[in-house]
């Protein structure tokens, strides 16, 4: 169900013929409007039975939460809306206005007496949506610390365990140059023994 009047306008009437659409066409313009907003998070309407209670989710409605009313050609509308938290209420309305008075005048060529706003609550869906992305980045920054450091941490052993290694080698080389050395040193008193006889 919708809020706006289904009698049909009147625009032109020509030798030609007559122009007349819907309100619903009007609606849609409003509607298309005041979604453009910033700070507009949605369109509300009042309830309209048991389907809206339980969340039934239907193709998006344009003319949800908007009221037109036509009195000799001026239109009159009334738009409910949410807005989104951190916004200025008096401003998103204030945008709104004109966007919606802007619009109806230059897509419908009709006159707009008034627009009128009636905001139904705040939403904090952006807020929360902005808290959220933020803990995934940092999520992620731990994430990529955590394995920086294992990285580092696997380096540093790789090169401890070389550098153990090398050392154990250097170890294995002086045992062999000090084994050397004393083979000489018990051969040469030999050597000038026999050189003496």
């Amino acid at each position: 169900m919708s809020e706006y009047n289904t009698t049909d306008v009147k625009r032109d009437e020509t030798q030609n013929g007559t122009v007349s659409f819907a309100t619903d066409v009007v609606a849609t313009i409003a509607g298309l409007a005041a979604n453009e907003v910033d700070g507009v998070n949605s369109m509300t309407a009042a309830s309209t039975g048991l389907a809206d209670m339980f969340g039934r989710k239907e193709k998006r409605n344009l003319t949800k939460g908007v009221r037109i009313e036509m009195v000799e050609n001026r239109v009159r509308a009334t738009i409910s809306i949410v807005v989104d938290y951190g916004f200025p209420v008096p401003k998103v309305a204030a945008a709104l206005q004109e966007n919606v008075k802007k619009a109806i005048e230059t897509m419908a060529g009709l006159e707009v007496s008034a627009v009128d706003v009636h905001v139904t609550g705040i939403s904090f869906e952006r807020e929360q949506q902005a808290a959220k992305e933020l803990d995934e980045q940092q999520r992620q920054m731990l994430e990529e610390s955590e394995a920086a450091a294992k990285a580092e941490a696997e380096a540093i052993a790789e090169a401890e365990a070389e550098l153990a290694e090398e050392l154990a080698d250097d170890l294995e080389d002086e045992d062999d140059v000090e084994d050397d050395i004393d083979e000489e040193v018990e051969e040469e008193p030999e050597k000038t023994s026999e050189e003496e006889a």
